[in-house]
């Protein structure tokens, strides 16, 4: 199987239960990861891995600095232990971000439950991504804050608005999917028909 076909259902039977659906899952990613796309899904793609990268470089160190610097009782470290903590934290995400880009791209074109499992948790990341960090970030822009508690009706309206996207995306995200993977498979029921026909 080429690469550019490597997204493309691995059966051509329905699959039904638990299974089932982690098959889905995992075609729907080797498509997302390595299939071809337009400009949309680049996009769609690439603004929450840019919040991804943002939150674990800037907002967990930063939360993790305030953390052992005024809320953790037991602590409270100066603030120059406090930063050189949140650096580390950040420098260890950072190796995170490394890791997670090098073992999906190695899980390219693989089966196997290993690389199936890269791909689930990959499709996680997104997932949480779109439907919990990027509303967390705009519902602290709108003024919220969990520590300490602020919880404004401007700041949950736009969480709730941010998630209700995220979630639109996931769809289209799915419906690009099915759309190309069904064009996929008629190119290549013709190539096959027009095969047997000259045999």
């Amino acid at each position: 199987m080429s690469a550019s076909a490597a997204y493309l259902p691995t059966t051509a039977t329905r699959r039904r239960g638990f299974r089932g659906l982690l098959g889905t899952v995992d075609d729907f990613m080797n498509w997302l990861l390595y299939g071809e796309e337009t400009w949309l899904v680049a996009v769609l793609k690439a603004v929450p891995l840019f919040f991804f990268m943002y939150f674990l470089l800037f907002y967990i160190p930063n939360y993790v600095y305030y953390a052992v610097t005024l809320y953790i009782p037991f602590l409270q470290f100066s603030k120059d232990v406090g930063f050189l903590v949140a650096n580390l934290v950040g420098g260890g995400n950072f190796t995170a971000i490394i890791v997670m880009v090098i073992w999906a791209q190695a899980a390219r074109g693989r089966r196997g439950f290993f690389w199936s499992l890269i791909r689930y948790l990959v499709f996680l990341q997104y997932a949480a991504t779109l439907l919990v960090l990027q509303p967390f970030m705009v519902f602290n822009l709108g003024g919220g804050s969990l520590i300490p508690p602020v919880f404004t009706f401007q700041a949950i309206g736009l969480g709730v608005v941010t998630a209700g996207l995220g979630a639109a995306t996931l769809v289209y995200m799915w419906l690009e999917y099915v759309r190309v993977s069904q064009r996929q498979a008629e190119a290549a029921a013709s190539a096959s028909a027009a095969l047997q026909a000259r045999a």
